[in-house]
This record gives C-alpha cells, structure tokens and sequence, in this order.
C-alpha cells in the first residue's frame, strides 16, 4: 500500500507535523496551535516568526504571479500561509523607485 507525499511550502518551507506535535493524541483537529500554525496552502504547519508565514511566489520552484489584493501591482508578491492572501512584499504604500 503507498502513501501519498504530503504537499508542503517550499522555498519557505512547511513542516508536516509541528515539532511538539503528540503522533499518539494531536490531530489537525485537536492540535492545540500557537507557535506553529496550519499552513492554508499545504498540508503542514509553518513557524509563526514573521518570516515562517509568508510564501516567495515568483521564486522557484514556485515561479507563480498575482496581484496584491490591496494596490493591484503585480511584482515582488507574495502569500501569506495563514490567510491565502497576496500582498507585496516591500509594503504597498512605498512608490516605485522615486528619487
């Protein structure tokens, strides 16, 4: 019997099981979160650091494009893993290379 690969995050990678994940009681169900939160994207659990939860859509091996659901601009996007939400990643208010 083969057991399927979970889909993780990679480049900013998920973990499957949380580090202080019980295997005998927790389930996604019951497992208590804090620290390490269920990834919306995939099938694991990302480290809620501030850097753990956010995705690198135009890097490989992801090599996606979106649209910041808050300006509209297109490059140097990003996902947030807690939330699905694509959001630029140097903030939305800063104006394109002004000097």
């Amino acid at each position: 019997m083969e057991t399927e690969e979970p889909n993780l995050c990679v480049n900013m990678d998920c973990e499957r099981y949380p580090p202080d994940w019980d295997f005998e009681e927790d389930t996604e169900e019951t497992y208590q979160v804090g620290q390490w939160q269920k990834c919306c994207l995939c099938d694991g659990y990302f480290n809620d650091d501030g850097l753990g939860d956010i995705l690198f859509i135009e890097e490989p091996p992801n090599n996606k494009s979106a649209e910041c659901e808050l300006c509209g601009k297109d490059k140097d996007i990003v996902q947030m893993k807690g939330t699905g939400q694509f959001l630029c990643g140097n903030a939305c208010d800063e104006e394109e290379d002004e000097d």
